[in-house]
């Protein structure tokens, strides 16, 4: 018998119908979408998402559980199913399965200094994250966002960034390259780490972005002083599956959909989890 997650077989997509689509930039968009079956999920999981007769792509949850019956997912327009996602509209439907993954271990930020480093659409991940840190405001220290995009332009979650700046987040944002009217810093993201109002030795972070950016930014964290069981990343992967039995996620010992996506620089280098 199959294994049951909120009591629906996980091997099974249930219909949801997208009730709003939010223009990121020229090639995202944030979709808010709503379950006829209750669903519960985590910062840091993710579901399967499907078209029928078109295929299915594996997308992080972007939102906080506050309604059992909604979810939101950032979705950038790369392939041929993310393509055919971005043409639905208010009213259509979708499919799902999940959530699937491990999700962040946000009880590691109690009672500590806080940073999060984001690349690109790789911030859609850490927004409930930020979300959840808000919510629990007198049990974290100090939070602060790194983030980083390739050009003014390729910024995500605008508005959001400014809410959590009112809400006691710092916010620090940079771009590789800048264009007029941009008054931010430019130059990546691990160039930052001065502006952290974090004491690194006893802080935990969380960081989602491109490969070559989670390296980089483990490392240095590494060198500042922080643990590596409280440097923690999610990793992308191949996923066709969801529930590790396809093998294309395959890493190391390990299954990205499984055992991850959320893994410490301590399990990643124990378990030679890059390439």
């Amino acid at each position: 018998m199959a294994r049951k997650r909120n009591n629906i077989n996980i091997y099974t997509p249930f219909k949801a119908e997208i009730k709003e689509v939010r223009k990121e930039t020229a090639d995202v968009c944030l979709f808010t979408v709503e379950t006829s079956v209750p669903i519960q999920y985590h910062p840091g999981q993710f579901f399967m998402l499907s078209l029928w007769g078109v295929g299915e792509v594996p997308i992080s949850v972007a939102s906080l559980n506050t309604n059992q019956h909604r979810v939101e997912f950032c979705i950038r327009r790369v392939g041929h199913v993310t393509s055919e996602l971005h043409k639905l509209r208010k009213g259509d439907s979708l499919w799902l399965r999940g959530p699937y993954g491990n999700g962040f271990p946000v009880e590691k930020a109690e009672g500590r200094d806080v940073i999060i480093v984001g690349g690109g659409i790789g911030l859609a991940p850490l927004r409930p994250l930020i979300q959840w840190f808000i919510k629990k405001k007198d049990r974290i220290g100090h939070v602060t966002l790194l983030y980083g995009a390739r050009t003014p332009q390729d910024v995500v979650f605008r508005e959001d960034m400014k809410s959590w700046s009112t809400e006691g987040i710092k916010v620090v944002q940079t771009v590789d390259r800048a264009s007029d009217g941009w008054d931010g810093h430019v130059g990546i993201v691990t160039t930052l780490w001065h502006e952290a109002e974090v004491d690194y030795r006893d802080a935990v972070s969380f960081i989602c972005g491109p490969e070559i950016m989670i390296k980089a930014a483990m490392k240095d964290l590494f060198f500042f002083g922080m643990s590596e069981d409280r440097i923690i990343t999610t990793l992308e992967a191949h996923m066709k599956c969801g529930v590790g039995k396809c093998g294309h996620c395959y890493a190391g010992p390990k299954y990205i959909c499984t055992d991850g996506p959320v893994f410490t620089y301590e399990e990643i280098k124990r378990f030679n989890l890059f390439a």
